[in-house]
């Protein structure tokens, strides 16, 4: 059985100037519209920084063949058109498994150097395993270790994946993407 992994698309858009308010007004219908996709599990946007109008979408999906089914239906074109209105040609990013975690928040950023998304994740990975220790491990305590572990680490990545990172990254984005020099 083929694997079928969740995927972060970033969307990445320079708005017309003056069509700021229209673009934005956009993005809260798309995703109203999306939100209704099987799959689906959130979207969230970047504003530009500093005198920049550039927008980035990032939208999540349960699967590549959840995400398919809203990239190829009739409410996604007709919404698209529409951002074509008020913005320039968007530019498209398919991310899957942990890369989604350290997507830069607008288009042109360099990635984050590797130790710091090293301390970051350990930042988030280390604390989360703790609660998830106290918490669950009593619970699981009759399991053979294998299942414990598995519970354990099940958890500890869907916690990491659609709660920690993405909170975290938000917040530390001035840290890891500073602006050009």
């Amino acid at each position: 059985m083929p694997l079928d992994p969740s995927v972060t698309v970033l969307v990445t858009r320079t708005v017309r100037e003056g069509r700021e308010a229209d673009y934005e007004a956009w993005v809260e219908g798309v995703a109203a519209v999306a939100r209704r996709f099987p799959g689906h599990r959130g979207l969230n946007l970047v504003r530009p920084r500093d005198a920049s109008r550039t927008y980035t979408l990032v939208f999540r999906f349960d699967s590549s063949t959840q995400l398919d089914a809203w990239e190829s239906s009739p409410e996604r074109h007709a919404w698209v058109a529409r951002a074509e209105e008020l913005s320039d040609a968007a530019r498209v990013q398919h991310l899957t498994g942990m890369e989604g975690w350290f997507a830069a928040p607008s288009a042109g950023l360099a990635p984050p150097p590797r130790w710091k998304m090293v301390a970051v994740s350990f930042g988030v990975a280390f604390p989360t395993m703790q609660v998830l220790q106290a918490v669950l491990g009593p619970r699981l305590t009759p399991l053979p270790g294998p299942a414990r572990g598995a519970v354990l680490g099940l958890a500890m990545v869907l916690f990491m994946t659609y709660v920690g990172m993405p909170a975290v990254t938000r917040r530390l984005a001035g840290w890891l993407y500073p602006p050009p020099r």
